[in-house]
């Protein structure tokens, strides 16, 4: 396996607006990029959604990841410090 297609871990919180709680871009994330991801905690109300992830793929579907979620209106954050173990 190259260094390139070796599976890393990030954590990450992600913000979604008031709307977007209510669309499945985790799922369609997953179809799309290939990232597994593990919920580890979440707070939805109807004006915001917050999720603490951890995701599990390559380098490359995590850029894709980001990207969508990014395009999606989701805040994307990492976690620095290691707050959901």
């Amino acid at each position: 396996m190259t260094k390139k297609n070796r599976p890393i871990r990030r954590k990450v919180y992600l913000t979604f607006p008031g709307k977007k709680t209510k669309e499945p871009i985790l799922c369609d994330m997953y179809d799309r990029c290939g990232v597994r991801f593990n919920i580890r905690s979440a707070s939805v109300t109807d004006q915001v959604g917050l999720m603490a992830l951890e995701l599990e793929g390559t380098g490359a579907q995590m850029k894709k990841a980001f990207d969508y979620f990014r395009k999606r209106g989701v805040m994307v954050e990492p976690i620095e410090i290691n707050v959901i173990e």
